[in-house]
């Protein structure tokens, strides 16, 4: 090789660091096809270090909404994204696509976590990375006839999706996924486990604890608790709701760091509380009313919850489905209210092509706090 071609060679020579930050700053998307472009390129966008800070990146300056709409054994995805530029607070699709259920049998459980959807069906479950459009189907645990309950989470220290499948006879089968995909591992765990009932309720995973309701055997009978799981000491613990029956009617979230537990059954009024000390059943109570009246469109709409936001914020949107659709996010610190309109998700022309016919939709799922996710399954 000539002094001219190493020259050249040197010149047209990029450092890994800067590499990696052009790398990190593209949408998911293409990052996906740029890793069949090297082996370096592939190792480095496959890496823990680079999916875990590129999911960080997508928390606000990243994430959209996504819309999903069930037609028989389709699925169809449509996404928004809520940094575009609007004035009047209007957003339109800009991107959708469909995909035929992978024999998951009948669907009955969506569980958004840290940019995957866990889909529980009768017959499996499935995680699903919208963003790479990729599945992966769980193992059923070995010998064991479930309840038919999971507790899915991401515990952000280790990098970890966790998923906690409660078995039948006080087991719990824990899956771990790392965000290279291939770290799927299993674990059978009998002793210490409390004598307990899974409610449908569940909170994920927060600084290395995952929440859910239960129905705990006690001596007089049934009581709820708040069941909590230390995912690094293995250990379970019991936690006082802070009144009776209160998770019939609710849901737990995580907020600002903590765990809590919002009432909305007589909206507009809510009811948060929030976790302050497991050990001692500690609870701070705070009520708010929503100002639905400045809401003129949807006020009269019947609302549903549909988590916290990233910088604090209860989102709702409608339970139907017309040809657009409204997000509001209420700020409980301001005690202010925003709304969002989608438009032209679906319209006439993708109802008139699939059979929707021009009433209300309820077999959607909205997921406001999408977040781009390069996990490989």
């Amino acid at each position: 090789m000539s002094s001219h071609d190493n020259d050249t060679s040197q010149s047209e020579h990029i450092p890994l660091d800067l590499t990696i930050e052009i790398l990190s700053r593209l949408p998911a998307k293409s990052v996906g096809r740029f890793r069949s472009v090297s082996k370096l390129w592939s190792t480095i966008t496959t890496s823990q270090d680079f999916v875990n800070s590129f999911a960080t990146r997508s928390w606000g300056s990243r994430s959209s909404v996504l819309l999903t709409v069930r037609k028989d054994d389709i699925l169809f995805v449509f996404s928004s994204s809520l940094h575009k530029n609007s004035s009047d607070g209007q957003f339109s699709c800009v991107g959708s696509y469909q995909f035929t259920n992978p024999n998951f049998g009948n669907l009955f459980g969506y569980y958004y976590v840290h940019g995957l959807i866990f889909l529980q069906g009768t017959k499996q479950l499935v995680i699903w990375n919208p963003t790479l459009k990729r599945f992966l189907t769980l193992p059923k645990p070995e010998g064991k006839c479930e309840s038919g309950c999971i507790v899915v989470g991401y515990d952000s220290s280790e990098g970890k999706y966790i998923v906690l499948r409660v078995l039948r006879g006080f087991t719990i089968c824990i899956h771990t996924l790392g965000t290279q995909g291939q770290g799927l591992c299993e674990k059978i765990i009998t002793m210490g486990v409390p004598r307990h009932i899974p409610t449908i309720h569940f909170c994920g995973c927060i600084n290395g604890v995952m929440y859910y309701g239960a129905a705990v055997f006690v001596d007089i009978g049934l009581e709820h608790y708040i069941i909590s799981f230390d995912v690094r000491s293995e250990k379970f613990n019991q936690i006082k709701c802070p009144e009776r029956n209160f998770l019939v009617s609710s849901h737990m979230v995580p907020y600002e760091g903590r765990l809590a537990i919002v009432n909305t059954m007589n909206l507009p009024s809510i009811e948060l509380w929030i976790l302050k000390n497991g050990d001692r059943h500690e609870w701070t109570h705070k009520h708010f009313v929503l100002p639905l009246a400045e809401m003129d469109p949807i006020r009269t709409e019947k609302l549903c919850f549909y988590g916290v936001s990233y910088v604090g914020e209860l989102i709702f949107t409608q339970r139907r489905l017309f040809g657009s659709f409204y997000i509001l996010y209420f700020n409980p610190r301001r005690n202010s209210i925003r709304d969002v309109l989608f438009e032209g998700n679906v319209g006439d022309a993708f109802r008139s092509s699939y059979g929707f016919g021009k009433d209300c939709m309820y077999t959607m799922n909205v997921y406001p706090n999408h977040i781009q996710s390069l996990v490989s399954l």
